[in-house]
């Protein structure tokens, strides 16, 4: 099944219903989860903020469908510099069982993230993220606190903004 983006990319109450329908159909789907990750990737920003916004509420509830796109969640996908989407993304580098190969990779974007984007949103996430992480291997928390400390300092984000420590 393709995804109708540009049905979805309105902004009606029609579209918001379809919507709601679609994350149902793809949360059972992982078929449908596919167009949903390669709509990340779509040219049109509108369809790219769609799918970002999409694939974060699917994976809330099926986190594993994101094994299959590890690759492209490093690559293609963090090269996106477009805030909305990556404000949702950065919660999903959080949701994958990574290799340590892999994580090291994902590790050091996420903290570039933190200490590069002006976005309140894409720092919290990416924290949020971290702290996932480091909650799953130990050496992770010590780049989790510096980036907190980090952002605390910076004042990017207020304490209670902030991820509770590992």
């Amino acid at each position: 099944m393709l995804v109708p983006w540009e049905l979805l990319c309105e902004d009606n109450e029609q579209s918001r219903n379809l919507l709601e329908e679609l994350l149902e159909v793809a949360a059972a789907d992982p078929l449908i989860f596919d167009g949903v990750m390669r709509g990340i990737l779509h040219s049109d920003p509108c369809i790219r903020m769609k799918a970002a916004e999409m694939a974060e509420k699917i994976t809330r509830v099926r986190p594993l469908f994101l094994t299959p796109f590890k690759r492209i969640l490093l690559k293609e996908v963090a090269a996106i510099e477009q805030v909305e989407v990556r404000q949702q993304v950065a919660l999903l580098y959080g949701r994958v069982f990574w290799d340590e190969w892999d994580l090291k990779q994902v590790v050091t974007l996420l903290g570039q993230w933190i200490e590069t984007q002006s976005s309140e949103q894409i720092v919290g996430n990416s924290l949020q993220s971290l702290h996932t992480l480091a909650m799953q291997k130990e050496w992770i928390s010590p780049v989790y606190f510096q980036h907190l400390k980090n952002a605390r300092e910076e004042t990017k984000l207020s304490y209670h903004d902030l991820p509770i420590v590992p």
